[in-house]
């Protein structure tokens, strides 16, 4: 475990050194540490958030699913953790879901190239050319942004 400065055992300062380890590609370790922000302020959707990330690369999909869930129920309207969830869905081919939680992420920001193309990969996947071509068309329209 981390020596932490007097002071600073607080939700902040280990969301922070998570984000860090994460960049540094320390994932569990970031985990670890987003699990102790958590302790100390269980609302912190960007948390959660960050976790579900941290675990999605560790292939921790259901623990990651759940940081996911964790976030939207906090604040339903954290596009960002929507699309994560849809994301990991999408990776188990759990392509239905993975939809609707696309669908959410749009729904809150409709202007995301991002969200709209892998809707449209999701709904390649289901079958659902027209749609998806649909979708592609919107994220052409959008650009890369």
């Amino acid at each position: 475990m981390w020596i932490v400065p007097p002071g600073e055992d607080t939700a902040s300062y280990w969301l922070k050194l998570g984000i860090a380890l994460f960049n540094g590609g320390q994932y569990e370790e970031a985990s670890k540490a987003f699990d102790r922000s958590i302790e100390l302020d269980p609302k912190d959707t960007e948390t959660w958030n960050n976790r579900g990330i941290a675990l999605s690369i560790l292939k921790r999909n259901k623990e990651a699913i759940q940081s996911f869930e964790k976030a939207t129920s906090i604040d339903p309207r954290n596009a960002e953790a929507w699309y994560n969830r849809g994301m990991v869905l999408c990776s188990q081919e759990q392509y239905e879901d993975a939809v609707d939680s696309l669908e959410k992420a749009l729904e809150i920001d409709p202007q995301s190239a991002i969200v709209w193309h892998n809707k449209g990969v999701a709904l390649k996947h289901l079958g659902r050319d027209t749609e998806a071509r649909l979708a592609f068309a919107c994220a052409g329209r959008l650009g890369t942004s």
